[in-house]
């Protein structure tokens, strides 16, 4: 039973990590060329831990290489990902990364040809699980070599872009992504040397590797791009720091978000004491005839000016409305300036 339940897991896997590549593809479009490797990534940890865990299910010995052949796939070219994008993060020059790219996708190749053929490993059927045994010879230590020398090359460049970094933070992303590879040569030892538990489960310790250095690329990513001077991370600090009041409201006119000079000029720490949640009502004196108005307006699309008073002190303002639009160009949000 323990096969189907590591099955399960390596399909889950399969999954999510490309759930999450697609995910942040479409959500990080300030990320530059780090959306198509995030988005890669996820896709070939989707091929190692789909493919082999499709092969732990299927009963059928004859055709369990075909999902194999998947999961081989996925792993040889996520280290060639990896290697594509430190080569791509120390700006070398075109002709060599060809040269070096070209070099292990032409190993790629070989190796399936050579390792992935149907009698390059015996298919065993437990009760509830389908495993392989290495019968070792060339084809198994040709695709390790594989392995082992790319991740070689991944550890000089992963040096190399270490000691290109001037800030603290970027050497700290530099160095979880390194480290994270170490992962995939402990999760492979075990296979290689043939361990207890690695020979009826031979490919469970390094596809769950292969998800753990992806995820642990995905979080050091996410994280790193809190910092890159991107038109998200920028605006931010712009409305903070714009000596204009603005308030964000939902098409309800419920406050979502304001910035600094709104809440001093409105006392909006006072409000929100008194009142929860911040809404039009709480911060202006408008009537519930005049909200209910202004909303309807809104949820139409215009905007306009209305005149009224701040609550808390009393004073007259202008209170000017702009409607946000989304991508279907229906209205989504209201913007006030007092």
């Amino acid at each position: 039973m323990l096969g189907i339940y590591l099955n399960v897991i390596l399909s889950s896997l399969a999954v999510l990590a490309l759930a999450v590549g697609i995910s942040f593809y479409f959500t990080e479009r300030d990320a530059g060329y780090i959306r198509g490797y995030t988005f890669l990534y996820g896709l070939a940890v989707f091929l190692t831990c789909g493919g082999y865990s499709v092969m732990g299910f299927m009963p059928n010995l004859k055709y369990a290489f075909i999902p194999r052949l998947f999961g081989l796939y996925g792993i040889d070219v996520f280290l060639l990902i990896e290697l594509s994008f430190l080569t791509k993060e120390l700006k070398r020059r075109q002709g060599l990364r060809a040269v070096i790219i070209g070099f292990f996708a032409l190993y790629i190749l070989l190796d399936l040809l050579i390792f992935g053929k149907p009698d390059t490993l015996n298919y065993i059927r437990y009760d509830f699980h389908t495993a392989y045994e290495n019968v070792g010879g060339g084809a198994f230590f040709f695709h390790y070599a594989y392995m082992m020398l790319i991740c070689v090359v991944l550890l000089v460049h992963g040096i190399q872009w270490f000691k290109s970094k001037k800030v603290r933070r970027d050497k700290q992303f530099v160095l979880e992504i390194i480290v994270a590879n170490f992962v995939l040569l402990l999760a492979a030892f075990p296979d290689m040397v043939r361990a207890a538990f690695a020979v009826k489960y031979p490919t469970f310790p390094y596809c769950a590797a292969v998800s753990v250095v992806y995820f642990s690329y995905y979080f050091a990513v996410k994280q790193h791009i809190l910092f890159m001077p991107t038109v998200k991370n920028v605006s931010r600090e712009i409305f903070h720091s714009v000596d204009v009041p603005v308030i964000i409201f939902d098409m309800d006119g419920k406050v979502t978000l304001y910035n600094s000079c709104a809440k001093t000029k409105l006392m909006i720490a006072d409000v929100s004491r008194e009142n929860s949640p911040l809404s039009l009502r709480s911060l202006f004196t408008l009537t519930d005839v005049e909200t209910l108005r202004l909303l309807v307006k809104v949820r139409k699309g215009a905007g306009g000016q209305f005149e009224t008073k701040i609550k808390t002190t009393g004073k007259e303002c202008s209170l000017s409305i702009a409607v946000q639009f989304d991508k279907a160009f229906e209205p989504f949000c209201i913007i006030g300036f007092p």
